[in-house]
């Protein structure tokens, strides 16, 4: 039972970390859209990973954002395993600049949640 809580606690805590990063990179987003008139299929965003330390930069096109944040359970990440917490995601879409992973669980719960309270 305790194992199961302790899980629960790290897929909630993982989905609330990268609901932080979703919300700076929807601030992004109007950066990127103003720069899209000179640099149409790239724009940098924040790595979505559960780590709250992380820094890295990912570049994709406003489009390919947008057909991430179109599910509020799956973010993108720096495609490397250190970016990665396989006991509460998934990857689903791998590309040589970023992989998509979707939360299951307590994370993909609070993941909605999140994207709920937004709307």
């Amino acid at each position: 039972m305790a194992i199961s809580h302790d899980l629960n606690d790290r897929q909630a805590r993982a989905g609330r970390n990268q609901s932080l990063f979703r919300e700076i990179n929807d601030r992004m987003r109007d950066l990127n859209e103003g720069f899209s008139v000179v640099t149409p299929d790239s724009g940098e965003w924040v790595c979505e990973c559960a780590d709250e330390s992380c820094i890295e930069l990912i570049r994709m096109s406003l489009s390919e954002y947008e057909a991430v944040r179109a599910n509020p359970n799956r973010f993108f990440v720096k495609p490397d395993d250190e970016h990665l917490l396989p006991d509460v995601e998934q990857v689903v879409e791998r590309t040589d600049r970023y992989w998509v992973v979707e939360k299951f669980g307590a994370g993909a719960e609070v993941a909605e949640q999140n994207a709920r309270s937004r709307s």
